[in-house]
């Protein structure tokens, strides 16, 4: 988890997303948050994670998720943000695809993310 910026919206979204991928099976790995981007993709990259899922609020979303991808983009991580903001389909502009939420079906999401784990 990539947790950062408004406290009670990284926990809950940090929250949601390790429950979404642990019924999945997941190793999931929490942390207490990041001070950066940078920071948090450190940590996740030390501990060898194969999807990083950033943790927080929608109205942040719009300027986290694109630095976050920028340093993410043609890595081999899978990248999620764990929400369905305003901002979503500028997101996906980018090239973000990944989105966990509670309107999304949990098993086509998981399926997804299995493919792609496979394609690795």
């Amino acid at each position: 988890m990539l947790t950062i910026g408004n406290l009670a919206m990284r926990i809950a979204r940090a929250q949601f997303s390790c429950n979404f991928l642990a019924c999945a099976g997941y190793k999931v790995i929490d942390n207490n948050g990041f001070a950066t981007i940078a920071e948090g993709i450190k940590a996740a990259r030390k501990a060898k994670a194969d999807i990083i899922v950033l943790c927080s609020s929608d109205d942040e979303y719009a300027t986290l998720a694109p630095k976050a991808w920028k340093k993410l983009e043609n890595a081999k991580e899978i990248f999620i943000v764990a929400g369905a903001p305003a901002c979503m389909e500028d997101l996906q502009k980018l090239g973000i695809r990944n989105f966990i939420h509670v309107r999304c079906n949990v098993l086509d999401t998981l399926k997804n993310l299995n493919a792609q784990l496979l394609k690795k």
